[in-house]
């Protein structure tokens, strides 16, 4: 996940429909039977912390005075016995997102919410259940919005922000407007119960 030149982010953020900071965008893609199996990640944020560990930083971004992070996710993170056992392969993942969030989170650059984009051939879109993973580990919501190519998409609207900005009020309500899914979007919430279960494996 490493890497990514800052146009690819800015592109994953556009193909999403996300310029407000805070707001991490997950990307996925996979081939059939392995759901999610390539993640990136991209978030805006009006905090710059050049110096941050656990994330790559760049000093531009979609707006004015915003910087740009992709968040590094380690993807085997270290678990007891029993929580190997007892969560789900997209829990196990989630739960290496949610360290790499609270260590971004106690460097004191926010991360508030979560959009999931991209697409799998295992389901012909996202895996919602990946989503759901996600939204019991870090115990949140999850916006799911499906995009086929990230990178030709998010390059689309960038090109058209760039040519029609002033037909705008704000950046945001640009990249909103131009950001057209492939798909309805959808909102995964957590569940209670199985969020205090995972709670409980992990130590959280």
């Amino acid at each position: 996940m490493q890497g990514d030149p800052v146009e690819r982010l800015l592109a994953r953020l556009a193909a999403a429909g996300i310029a407000e900071p805070s707001t991490l965008v997950i990307e996925c893609a996979g081939e059939a039977g392995r759901a999610a199996s390539t993640l990136r990640t991209a978030m805006s944020s009006r905090v710059h912390a050049p110096a941050i560990l656990g994330a790559a930083y760049h000093d531009s971004g979609l707006a004015e005075g915003y910087c740009t992070y992709a968040i590094e996710w380690p993807e085997a993170p270290a678990l007891r016995a029993e929580a190997m056992g007892s969560l789900s392969d997209h829990e196990r993942l989630a739960v290496g997102l949610r360290e790499a969030v609270e260590r971004v989170r106690s460097q004191g650059v926010p991360v508030r919410r979560f959009v999931l984009t991209g697409f799998t051939e295992a389901c012909g879109s996202i895996d919602i259940e990946f989503a759901q993973a996600i939204a019991d580990v870090l115990e949140t919501r999850v916006s799911v919005r499906p995009c086929r190519d990230v990178a030709q998409r998010g390059g689309e609207v960038l090109r058209l922000l760039a040519r029609d900005r002033s037909r705008y009020a704000s950046v945001s309500q640009a990249i909103k407007a131009l950001a057209e899914m492939e798909g309805r979007e959808q909102r995964v919430w957590r569940r209670l119960d199985r969020s205090r279960e995972i709670a409980r494996l992990i130590g959280g």
